[in-house]
């Protein structure tokens, strides 16, 4: 089985570097060009089964897939971006500009932050590798599409890999792009980081 990792399309939030966490924007055209593009590769790739997060970005570019590829969807809750507290919506530049000591935190010890009214990384990362433990632990042999978001999508590269919290940052993934996770015999046997099928 195959376990495919897709980051919703670009926002115009994502445009302007804004932070999203659960604020339901939508997709902008460029977005909507690269879930019909990823749509196609994943026709091709022959996926079985979706499961996305219930924010609108993630929605939305699970609904042109389905479009093309009619497979079923499911949707998880556990599955939504982390919410990011005072910070959401304010661009990263504005960020490092007023909260310079947390900003250093949450690019090199993200592990370690802690902000007003946020999630921290380790409580997301333990409701969606519970997401991933699930898949991978169920007996089937049909591909699986997740389509989420970039903060998840990396907690579930570093949960696949056994890696620490510090590291999620090495596995971000561009708007449209998706990950593979490689399962054989209910265990990950390989990951493939990041492919840009929105260039396709």
């Amino acid at each position: 089985m195959n376990i495919y990792l897709l980051r919703h399309g670009r926002t115009s939030w994502n445009h302007e570097q804004r932070l999203q966490g659960i604020t339901d924007t939508d997709l902008d055209r460029v977005g909507v060009r690269q879930s019909w593009r990823a749509a196609h590769w994943l026709r091709k790739a022959g996926v079985a089964r979706i499961l996305t997060s219930p924010l609108r970005p993630a929605r939305r570019t699970t609904n042109i897939i389905h479009a093309r590829t009619l497979c079923p969807v499911s949707v998880d809750k556990r599955l939504h971006e982390i919410d990011h507290g005072l910070w959401a919506g304010l661009t990263v530049s504005s960020i490092e500009r007023r909260f310079p000591a947390a900003f250093a935190d949450w690019r090199f010890s993200p592990e370690t932050l802690r902000l007003p009214s946020a999630e921290t990384l380790q409580g997301v990362y333990s409701r969606t590798s519970s997401v991933l433990s699930s898949m991978v632990t169920t007996e089937t042999v049909a591909d699986l599409l997740i389509v989420s978001h970039g903060v998840i999508n990396a907690l579930l590269i570093c949960a696949a890999l056994g890696a620490p919290l510090s590291r999620v940052w090495e596995f971000s993934q561009n708007n449209g792009s998706l990950s593979v996770l490689r399962v054989e015999r209910r265990q990950i046997v390989a990951v493939e980081k990041e492919i840009d099928v929105a260039a396709w």
